[in-house]
């Protein structure tokens, strides 16, 4: 009898332990991965809005012609293959190339260009924390390469 209680009691223990690890896990997933340009994500800016927090969008080589605004967190938004193959125009020149407004974003391997109004950046980073912008080229900004307000 008392053998039949100790198995039924390590039963329980283990199927206890099984559920906790099930639970934790669940919010543990891994991030997604998009890539730009896919199907559904032709645009820098359409994979953004289309992400959720955490997850990681890969910019493939090429020119891409438009103005990011960022208005999520935990997001990484970086190019394949450096920046030297991934050049970012702006499409509206009076506009900031990459605008970030939201903290924990991580932008890296662009060459952002061709900013021409005035108080514009590259990347203009407005009031975040937790930021990371690294291995990116400004050229041809009028005023700043990186702002950081």
């Amino acid at each position: 009898m008392k053998s039949k209680r100790n198995i039924s009691w390590k039963i329980s223990v283990f199927a206890l332990l099984f559920a906790v690890l099930a639970v934790i896990s669940i919010g543990c997933a891994s991030a997604d991965t998009i890539y730009v340009p896919e199907e559904g994500n032709q645009t820098i800016q359409q994979a953004v809005n289309n992400a959720s927090e955490g997850e990681i969008i890969i910019v493939r080589d090429g020119t891409y012609n438009e103005n990011v605004d960022v208005s999520k967190s935990h997001l990484t938004i970086r190019s394949e293959n450096g920046s030297a193959n991934c050049i970012v125009s702006a499409s509206n020149l009076n506009d900031d190339v990459f605008k970030v407004t939201k903290d924990y974003v991580n932008i890296s391997g662009f060459t952002v260009e061709n900013t021409t109004g005035d108080w514009k950046a590259g990347i203009y980073l407005h009031t975040v924390e937790h930021c990371n912008i690294s291995y990116n080229t400004a050229n041809s900004n009028n005023y700043w390469g990186i702002y950081l307000v």
